[in-house]
C-alpha cells in the first residue's frame, strides 16, 4: 500500500493526477486508502468514499445482470435480439467499415444477445472513426440528460451495423442494447432490475443513476490530461468525445446500459470481490459457479485478436501502446490470456474492467483478490494505471 500511495504522489506532483481512492481486497483483507485532492488547485482534499462517475464501469454490472436472468431462462445467449426488439429484423450492414451510410446490404445473420455481451454485434460508438459513428454524434444518440433507454435504442434501430455480427470486436453501445433487452424480457426498468438483483444483496447503497441532494457536495469533478501541455486541465468539450454524453447527477428516471452509474470504492469493491466466487458476504451466491465461469473466460476466436479500442483522436505515436494486449473477453469484461510487457506481473485469469474517467478493478479468483481504482480523468496518463497494476501483482507473489 505505502508503494502505491509513493508512486501516486509522484503523478500528484508531475501534474499528471489530482487525487485517488483506492480498495484492495487480499486474502480477505482490505486496504483502502485516499489521496490528493478533488481540485487542479490542490486545495479541497478528496476523502474517502466520494462519488465517482464510473462510466464503462457501469458495463459489467449490466452484463452481469443479463447473465443471472440467462441463469434463470428469462433469455438465452443465443437468442437474436430481434425476439425482444423486432424492429431489428430488417437491419442491415454497411459493406465495409469505411463505407458511407447508403452503401449497405442485408445482414447474414441477426446479432445475438451473446454479441452483445462480447462486443461483436455489429454497433460502435459516437466517439470511434468511422461514418456510422459520425452518424450516431450527428443524431446526439445518448447525449440527451432527459431521453429514457427506450428513446435512445428506437434511434439506433434507424441506423445499420458496422459490420456483419460476428465478424469483429468492436466496442461498443452493445450493452445499452442490452439493457433495453433485459427492461422488456423483466417488463421493468433497469434501475430497479440493478437494484433488486445486484445492489440490495451487495449492499450498495451508494450506487445508482442519480446522487442524492445530500450527497451532491461529495461528487468528484472530472478533469483531462492534455498530452500537449503535459498537466491535468478542465474538460475540452471540442472534440468529438464520450464527454459529450449525458450524465445528470439528479435526473431520478435516468439510465443507461453502458454508462450512467455513480458509484463510491467502497461500493463498487463490493461488486468486485464478489465476482471471486459469486457470492455476497453472507455467502448468498448472486449466480452459480458456471455462469461466473463463463463471465470472466474468453469467449472469442482467434480471428478476432488483438483487442483494441481507439477514437478518431487516438494518436499512435512513439508513446502509444494498447493496453488490450495480451487480454480476451469474456461476457462483458476483459480477461487476462497472455503476459506482455504491460501485464508481465498479473496473473493468467485476472479479470475487470475500467472507466472513461479512469476508474478501473481488476479481479484474480486464484489469489483471492479484487482492487478497485477510483479517478475522475479523461485521457489519464498511462503510467497511473500501470503503476497501480504493477504494484499490486509484484507484492503477492
Amino acid at each position: 500500500m505505502e508503494n502505491i500511495k509513493i508512486d501516486f504522489q509522484k503523478h500528484i506532483d508531475a501534474g499528471r493526477c489530482n487525487g485517488a481512492e483506492w480498495i484492495i481486497n487480499y486474502e480477505n483483507k482490505v486496504y483502502h486508502d485516499v489521496i490528493g485532492y478533488k481540485d487542479l488547485d490542490l486545495k479541497d482534499k478528496l476523502n474517502k468514499n466520494s462519488y465517482y462517475r464510473i462510466w464503462s464501469m457501469t458495463k459489467p454490472i449490466v452484463g452481469f445482470a443479463a447473465m443471472q436472468l440467462a441463469e434463470k431462462k428469462f433469455l438465452s445467449l443465443d437468442d437474436t435480439i430481434d425476439r425482444y426488439l423486432p424492429e431489428f429484423k430488417n437491419i442491415k450492414k454497411l459493406n465495409s467499415l469505411t463505407s458511407k451510410l447508403s452503401d449497405t446490404s442485408p445482414v447474414d445473420n441477426l446479432p445475438t444477445i451473446r454479441q452483445l455481451l462480447q462486443h461483436t454485434a455489429g454497433f460502435t460508438y459516437n466517439s470511434s472513426d468511422n461514418n456510422l459513428a459520425q452518424e450516431y454524434e450527428d443524431k446526439g444518440l445518448f447525449h440527451s440528460p432527459t431521453s429514457s433507454l427506450e428513446d435512445e435504442v428506437n434511434k439506433i434501430l434507424e441506423l445499420p451495423l458496422l459490420y456483419e455480427p460476428g465478424s469483429n470486436w468492436h466496442y461498443s453501445i452493445s450493452i445499452d442494447i442490452l439493457a433495453r433487452v433485459i427492461e422488456i424480457v423483466t417488463k421493468d426498468k433497469i434501475t430497479n432490475i440493478l437494484k433488486e438483483n445486484i445492489f440490495d444483496p451487495l449492499e450498495m447503497n451508494q450506487t445508482n443513476f442519480f446522487i442524492n441532494e445530500s450527497n451532491q457536495k461529495n461528487l468528484v469533478e472530472t478533469f483531462e490530461y492534455s498530452f500537449d501541455r503535459s498537466k491535468l486541465t478542465n474538460l475540452n468539450f471540442d472534440k468529438r468525445k464520450l464527454i459529450l454524453y449525458g450524465y445528470p447527477t439528479t435526473n431520478q428516471n435516468y439510465s443507461r446500459g453502458g454508462h450512467g452509474l455513480f458509484s463510491t470504492a467502497e461500493d463498487y469493491a463490493k461488486f468486485a470481490t464478489m465476482l471471486i466466487n459469486g457470492k455476497n458476504k453472507n455467502s448468498k451466491p448472486l449466480v452459480n459457479t458456471d455462469t461466473l465461469e463463463i463471465m470472466r473466460n474468453n469467449s472469442l476466436t482467434a480471428d478476432l485478436f488483438p483487442l483494441e479500442i481507439t477514437s478518431i483522436n487516438t494518436k499512435k505515436d512513439v508513446d502509444y501502446e494498447n493496453d488490450l494486449i495480451g487480454y480476451g473477453w469474456g461476457m462483458g469484461m476483459r480477461v487476462l490470456m497472455k503476459n506482455t510487457n504491460q501485464n508481465k506481473y498479473g496473473t493468467i485469469g485476472e479479470f475487470g474492467w475500467s472507466g472513461y474517467a479512469s476508474t478501473y478493478f481488476l479481479v484474480d479468483p486464484i489469489n483471492n483478490l479484487s482492487a478497485v481504482l477510483m479517478m475522475q480523468i479523461i485521457d489519464a496518463h498511462k503510467n497511473i494505471k500501470q503503476d497501480f497494476y504493477n504494484n499490486i501483482f509484484k507484492n503477492i507473489k
